[in-house]
């Protein structure tokens, strides 16, 4: 049975939310120390990714094309502060690419692109469902929901293991507690490698870490 107006804008209502909050966080990314960042942004996409399996998939579209709100200016903007945020940490390994299906060649990914492409995604949807009527909050969830399938959830999953290894791993592959700030000084000795790299992060944050 189709589901009515109402029940249709309840289901996306939290993950609006959700998805309007990321992208508040991605536009205070450089106003934050990187360790907080990493924190709420992980939670953030966990949550989102959770919240994805709770709204019903329709099938129905109204529009010929999606509204796109994110204009490449915008889009490169936003990128640009969060690659100088992420400085060397902003490349990680990754296989599987969800613009070519069935590719399982290693490739170097961007946290920078990743994470910007999903803020394209949630900054285009969020805009989309506000503007108030059935055709747009009902497509906007068409397409977000596609959107997730296809391509930004696999990008979401990328970066969530990226930053769990930023977060928690090693160059030696030992693990402690917060490698973005000095707490892990009575863990166990820091290599070069890390202190050298702690260093330039601080000076990228101009000590806000």
């Amino acid at each position: 049975m189709e589901k009515n107006r109402n029940e249709k804008r309840d289901e996306g209502a939290e993950l609006v939310r959700l998805s309007s909050e990321y992208c508040k966080l991605i536009d205070r990314i450089d106003k934050l120390p990187l360790h907080e960042f990493l924190d709420r942004v992980s939670s953030l996409l966990m949550a989102i990714y959770r919240q994805t399996f709770e709204v019903t998939r329709f099938q129905t579209r109204y529009e010929s094309e999606p509204q796109k709100f994110l204009v490449e200016k915008q889009y490169n903007k936003v990128r640009g502060t969060v690659k100088y945020v992420f400085d060397k940490r902003d490349s990680y390994a990754e296989i599987i690419d969800p613009t070519k299906p069935g590719n399982s060649r290693a490739f170097q990914a961007s946290l920078s692109e990743d994470l910007t492409d999903i803020y394209q995604d949630f900054y285009d949807f969020v805009n989309w469902y506000s503007v108030g009527t059935f055709e747009g909050v009902n497509d906007s969830l068409v397409e977000c929901l596609s959107g997730f399938e296809k391509y930004w959830g696999i990008k979401l999953l990328g970066v969530l293991r990226a930053i769990h290894l930023i977060r928690y791993t090693n160059k030696d592959g030992t693990i402690f507690r917060d490698p973005l700030t000095d707490e892990d000084d009575d863990i166990h000795e820091k290599d070069t490698d890390q202190v050298i790299d702690t260093e330039a992060l601080k000076d990228i944050l101009k000590e806000e870490l």
